[in-house]
């Protein structure tokens, strides 16, 4: 994926169809940020919070059309945030409609420097930066397939998600591995994946974060729009941003090849104060790295924390940028 090109089945990803007139405010409503000003063909982020403000969910939206979104989910959340959607509509008497198209459609991700060249063979979509931008859909032919394109890049490299009718998923994945053999494609897992993320930075909400986490502290608050009159929310991330933080979610990088274990506490002398949630070998870096919980007043770039690992103290350097290519240009290539 970093240096030729790769493929992941993420089929399993939940799958929302949400369309109507009042798509656009329902949208507005149960996320964080804007999404009836989104361009149709642009893609967004997004962060749906409980009515205290932590994090339930997250996911990408892109506008199909004025009046549908087409809106992805963690994989184990999508009949809660089906019936989330469908909790806040309920007695409205607006336009907005929501269908679990998560079966419907096969899903592949393509990505690296060889992403572009791999399916402009299948294609016969402008994939070329000026004409197809980062975080822009089309919908489109692929191999013959009618396709719906995302191009966004949690693996942190040039890629395309592909979703696609489910009886056409098989064939489209061996097209795909056709076309980049060449370029020696590779399929690669979620274990891949997780360091790839990682090494970008990007939470997995329900492994980094847990019952009383928020996009504040979550180092995420870019996207909470509190210009945005009411989402749900608001009122408790408001709190939040008032009172202040008291901890954050940071990267770390060790100072050798030790790779901690999910969950080791950072210890402040012997005391418990914070806790690994990722941590991984970064092929990139050759050292041990991952996002931890640590006090405010540690959560500083250049800081110093301690973990404990197997019962003995490591020392750690905090990192609030991505490990990889922070400015993004890979993405945007």
């Amino acid at each position: 994926v970093r240096q030729r090109v790769g493929i992941i089945d993420v089929s399993s990803l939940g799958k929302l169809d949400v369309r109507g007139a009042s798509a656009p405010a329902l949208l507005d409503k149960v996320y964080t940020h804007h999404f009836s000003n989104l361009r149709v063909g642009r893609i967004r982020y997004g962060v749906l919070c409980s009515d205290n403000g932590t994090i339930l969910d997250d996911g990408t939206v892109a506008r199909l059309a004025e009046d549908r979104y087409f809106v992805t989910t963690t994989t184990g959340n999508v009949d809660l945030i089906e019936e989330w959607f469908k909790w806040w509509l309920a007695g409205t008497g607006t336009c907005a409609h929501v269908t679990n198209v998560t079966s419907a459609f096969a899903a592949m991700n393509v990505a690296g420097p060889r992403a572009r060249q791999t399916l402009g063979k299948l294609t016969d979509i402008d994939l070329s930066s000026p004409a197809f931008r980062y975080m822009r859909s089309v919908q489109g032919m692929v191999a013959g397939v009618p396709a719906i394109l995302l191009r966004i890049g949690f693996v942190g490299e040039t890629g395309w998600e592909l979703h696609v009718p489910a009886e056409s998923g098989e064939y489209l994945w061996e097209a795909i591995m056709e076309a980049g053999s060449e370029f020696g494609i590779s399929p690669f897992g979620l274990e891949a994946q997780r360091i790839l993320r990682l090494e970008k930075k990007h939470v997995i909400v329900g492994q980094d974060t847990d019952a009383v986490s928020n996009p504040l502290d979550t180092d995420m608050d870019w996207v909470v729009r509190f210009d945005k009159e009411d989402f749900i929310g608001r009122g408790g991330l408001k709190a939040v941003s008032e009172r202040g933080l008291r901890n954050k979610l940071v990267g770390f990088v060790m100072g050798d090849g030790l790779v901690p274990h999910d969950g080791d506490p950072v210890v402040l002398g012997r005391k418990p104060v914070g806790r690994v949630t990722s941590a991984r070998l970064s092929p990139t870096l050759g050292k041990g790295f991952g996002l931890a919980w640590v006090p405010i007043e540690l959560a500083q770039e250049g800081s110093r924390i301690d973990i404990l690992v197997n019962g003995k103290r490591f020392e750690a350097e905090v990192t609030l940028r991505a490990f990889y290519d922070p400015e993004g240009e890979r993405l945007r290539e």
